[in-house]
């Protein structure tokens, strides 16, 4: 008896009517119906072949599963480093942040561009200007944003919250044609609540650090963004979850970009965006750990949100 034989029996018969058609049934004794057979369907699992066993890596390099990597430079990185604010607290290691994401965007072959201390109204300004550059010779754009903010902005240095979703919008198909079908890297860093998390005390794994400043940024708007354009190619490596604080040290950065910097030098040679970034947020949540104060064994975990249709990988030609 073959697969599709057994198949058959297995299935439950048809009743005796479908709208008006009496529909004769295997428990009849009789072959099934042409409308049975229909229903049938042939079920075989391809099998992996020896090439794409002995070499996975070379038999994966194709143009529908891998975004293109190969222009040099790879792509336009925009920085932004708010530290300096009217009306909220200076972001001490802020400064270090920024170097080291500038020398990791320089080490994946990106062209960076550093913006500091901007208001609400020059960031979407400087972000339009961004977009707006010939991306056509690239194959893909980095925006890093280091500020205060809350669960759907970040705050320009007069205070003033930039959405999310204004900043998406700023990349979208219908403003950046030349970065449609591109992959497009949004890295931020800042507070998108001023909750904290308090840990599950159960890991023993934890290599506790000293660190003392939060990005407090008493606002209480905690829900996740419901107004994302629906727009694909996009990855958005936030540093924290919606409501609660991203942690940061005063003299080494925060949490978020030391694991970035750590885990990209590691494994950014061989390894996909999503891959790293799992790394990132396995790297924060073991490794990191609030002491002194108030805040004292404290956590974070970053919260990633993928849009991607293809993997990335930053060297393709070293890819395993």
């Amino acid at each position: 008896m073959d697969a599709r034989q057994r198949l058959t029996r297995r299935l439950p018969p048809l009743p005796s009517s479908l709208g008006n058609k009496d529909v004769q049934t295997e428990s009849e004794g009789q072959a099934p119906s042409t409308l049975y057979r229909r229903t049938l369907r042939k079920v075989v699992i391809k099998k992996p072949t020896l090439w794409s066993c002995l070499f996975p890596s070379i038999a994966a390099r194709r143009e529908l599963l891998w975004y293109r990597m190969k222009s040099e430079p790879r792509g336009l990185a925009f920085i932004l480093n708010n530290k300096h604010f009217d009306t909220m607290k200076v972001r001490h290691g802020s400064d270090c942040d920024s170097r080291n994401m500038e020398h990791l965007l320089k080490a994946l072959r990106f062209k960076t561009v550093v913006h500091r201390d901007l208001t609400a109204e020059e960031i979407l300004s400087e972000l339009r200007k961004f977009s707006l550059l010939d991306h056509s010779d690239y194959d893909c754009c980095a925006v890093v944003l280091l500020s205060h903010g809350n669960a759907e902005a970040i705050f320009g240095t007069d205070g003033k919250p930039v959405s999310y979703s204004a900043i998406l919008q700023r990349f979208d198909g219908q403003h950046s044609k030349a970065l449609l079908n591109k992959p497009k890297l949004f890295f931020m860093e800042a507070c998108r609540g001023d909750m904290t998390d308090g840990g599950a005390d159960e890991s023993p794994l934890l290599l506790p650090f000293s660190y003392q400043d939060t990005e407090a940024n008493r606002q209480r708007n905690y829900f996740v963004p419901s107004n994302m354009p629906n727009i694909c190619d996009i990855y958005l490596g936030f540093s924290t979850v919606p409501g609660y604080t991203s942690w940061r040290n005063s003299q080494r950065g925060s949490w978020f970009v030391q694991s970035l910097i750590d885990v990209f030098s590691e494994h950014a040679a061989r390894e996909d965006l999503c891959s790293l970034m799992t790394k990132v947020n396995q790297k924060v949540a073991l490794s990191f750990e609030s002491q002194g104060g108030k805040l004292t064994k404290r956590k974070q975990v970053p919260a990633p949100v993928n849009m991607l249709t293809k993997k990335l990988y930053f060297f393709p030609e070293y890819a395993r």
